[in-house]
């Protein structure tokens, strides 16, 4: 790869005879090959050097306002979250259903000590009261938490005396639509998520297995869309048979859903046995993925209802939003047991979900502590060890390297280490293609990208004048 002379910028080759420049904080631009030689050695015109300069792409004299905007961006990038803002909990792994692709190892319905404990409740609004933002969320995930809907209840009850920002989630299965379940739902701050694989046929494969069960999930969520709406329940499928993505994709859009989210089976739980290939394959899900965002861009442009893809949405705003530091598995730096917790079923603190996965099924051991004696912070310090890409050799050659994270939990779970070479990692070879596939996009001017690129940032079809100025062509 040539070399530019500013060790703050790096140089990425596209296609079409472009090339990608970034500096540190995530400013970049795009440069044709004659362009590039000319910067290279110094033969552009003043008025051009100006013009990379206000674009970041360029030395600024301390004190300037391009200095000064330089150092902004910095503390914007790298700044994490300082407070405990996120909070998986999960009042009961038993669940009632047995997904083909399970990641969670749940307990079966009727198993008992798998339930939180009064004891429990009481230390976690006290722990939500002394530790916790004001606007903190809560995300009840299982197993299955509607089993057990009276603790949810008195969860949302007793954290809203203590915080009244706060706001919950509750992750299931629509297998059962309690009245209780539906008033929840009424609140401002109550939300749902569910999984959706797409039409009945590929959902029932591999989730609800009977037709009665089937069309109960189905004639639950068709309800909750009459009643509340697509904005009250965020619906994620799991793609686990790869020739199946354009019949999610068109379900999706059939049923007039806000966005989709379209992820490979997880290597965790009991799907990483079953579905050992498909989880650790990164490459072949890319080629699947690219194809299906330009199925989707290319849909929206027909009018009529639009599609956001969050997983686009997320690596965008990664990029032109340099404080978006929300998606735990892209961020850096990444530090773990700080701005997001998860507490398990018998009171045991994970840093992420993925981490209670993987001590679930006894690959590692990734408890930080618990619920009575708090957090375990030599532990904690330890898988933060590695915590921000900047000393990466790999990372520091990389134009992506500002707007990409880190991920060690992923890591442990695939290769039971955090000293992994970096650019074989599933994580790197995952995230790398989705940032190159997006600037590819935007230094072609590609027109259906730009409006679906517009729809997940902005929420408006149309190129937005943020891809704008950064051509020098």
């Amino acid at each position: 790869m040539p070399l530019l002379k500013n060790t703050k910028l790096k140089l990425s080759e596209l296609e079409h005879q472009s090339n990608l420049i970034t500096n540190d904080v995530g400013d970049f631009i795009f440069m044709n090959n004659k362009n590039l030689k000319r910067f290279q050695i110094d033969t552009l015109e003043d008025l051009e050097t100006e013009w990379l300069k206000q674009a970041g792409i360029g030395c600024a004299d301390r004190d300037t306002f391009f200095y000064n905007a330089h150092q902004f961006k910095k503390a914007l990038r790298n700044s994490p979250q300082k407070k405990l803002n996120y909070l998986i909990i999960v009042p009961t792994l038993r669940c009632n259903l047995r997904c083909a692709y399970c990641q969670v190892s749940r307990a079966d319905e009727k198993a008992k000590g798998y339930d939180w404990t009064p004891e429990i409740i009481d230390k976690f609004v006290e722990y939500v009261d002394q530790h916790a933002a004001d606007n903190v969320k809560i995300e009840f995930q299982g197993g299955e938490p509607s089993l057990r809907l009276d603790i949810v209840l008195e969860i949302v009850e007793r954290v809203k005396r203590v915080k009244s920002l706060a706001s919950f989630v509750i992750c299931t299965n629509l297998s059962k639509l309690s009245p209780d379940l539906l008033s929840l739902l009424k609140r401002n701050d109550f939300t749902i998520s569910s999984s959706l694989d797409g039409p009945p046929k590929i959902h029932q494969e591999n989730r609800t297995i009977s037709d009665t069960e089937t069309n109960k999930f189905y004639d639950n969520l068709d309800l909750i869309l009459d009643q509340f709406g697509p904005t009250k329940i965020s619906l994620l499928p799991t793609i686990s048979d790869y020739k199946s993505i354009t019949d999610i994709i068109d379900f999706f859009f059939e049923k007039k859903l806000s966005d989709i989210f379209l992820r490979p089976v997880n290597f965790q739980g009991f799907a990483r046995k079953k579905f050992a290939d498909i989880s650790q394959g990164a490459t072949d899900w890319l080629k699947v993925y690219f194809n299906a965002l330009d199925y989707i861009a290319e849909k929206n442009q027909l009018g009529g209802h639009q599609l956001i893809e969050a997983g686009l949405s997320i690596h965008l705003n990664r990029i032109f939003k340099p404080q978006s530091h929300n998606y735990v598995d892209l961020r850096n730096p990444n530090f773990l047991g700080k701005d997001y917790l998860v507490v398990d079923y018998d009171g045991k603190f994970y840093p992420t979900d993925e981490a209670r996965m993987l001590s679930r099924i006894g690959l590692v051991d990734l408890e930080i502590g618990n619920i009575f004696e708090g957090l375990n912070e030599q532990k904690i310090d330890l898988l933060n060890s590695r915590s921000s890409n900047a000393g990466d050799p790999a990372c520091k050659e990389c134009s992506f390297q500002p707007f990409c994270g880190v991920d060690n939990i992923d890591n442990i779970s695939r290769y039971g280490t955090i000293d992994v070479q970096t650019l074989n990692s599933h994580y790197c070879i995952t995230h790398m293609g989705i940032f190159k596939y997006i600037f590819n996009k935007l230094s072609s001017r590609n027109e259906n990208f730009g409006n679906m690129a517009s729809l997940c940032l902005t929420g408006q079809k149309g190129v937005s004048a943020i891809f704008g100025g950064h051509h020098f062509d």
